[in-house]
């Protein structure tokens, strides 16, 4: 059992209340011991790369919110975002959402060679989960329901990234690489960024 598998393992259980669901239909036999292990992996594997996609989408969608916000002046709708979360910024997301796609990519890249599938994995087969959850995190308005929505799914997030970075999946210097091909390839200053 390879460390990242272990590692997927580690992170599938910490959302377990939130992929249980999904789980038991996995694990359902159908099929020899040997031939369920290895699906069951798989789908661990392919759940984890959704939720990474996920709070890829998230952090951007809120970036943009706040992009929206500044660019509008609306300083009511910023306070009330820096209550809920305080020290959110544009960098910060920004770093977080490239941190989220770089997981996702190491889950994609792990899914592709441990199990051969007949058809590769790549981030756009988890375009859905992104988009959607982006577009979720930009619809924010400031009510208790949206409010305590982004929060669930800001400390869903937050979670998995601590865990990668404890466990050394995920390293600064990956990241703040990755930050700076990313801000050229989208025109984004990170000087600009606050």
């Amino acid at each position: 059992m390879s460390v990242l598998y272990r590692r997927v393992c580690v992170l599938v259980c910490s959302l377990r209340a939130f992929l249980m669901p999904m789980l038991i239909l996995v694990l359902i036999p159908t099929v020899s011991q040997s031939a369920e292990k290895n699906s069951v992996g798989l789908e661990q594997m392919r759940l984890a790369s959704a939720v990474g996609a996920r709070c890829s989408g998230f952090y951007d969608g809120v970036y943009a919110l706040l992009h929206n916000m500044e660019k509008e002046a609306d300083k009511e709708s910023l306070t009330v975002i820096n209550s809920n979360w305080p020290g959110v910024n544009k960098r910060y997301v920004f770093r977080q959402s490239t941190s989220a796609m770089l997981l996702t990519d190491i889950f994609i890249r792990q899914m592709n060679q441990t199990f051969e599938p007949k058809q590769l994995f790549s981030l756009q087969s988890f375009a859905e989960d992104y988009v959607n959850s982006r577009k979720a995190a930009m619809a924010w308005t400031n009510q208790s329901v949206m409010n305590d929505i982004q929060k669930q799914q800001r400390e869903q997030c937050e979670h998995i990234l601590q865990i990668t970075k404890r466990n050394g999946t995920l390293r600064d210097d990956m990241i703040n690489n990755a930050m700076q091909k990313r801000s050229v390839a989208l025109g984004v200053d990170l000087k600009m960024m606050e």
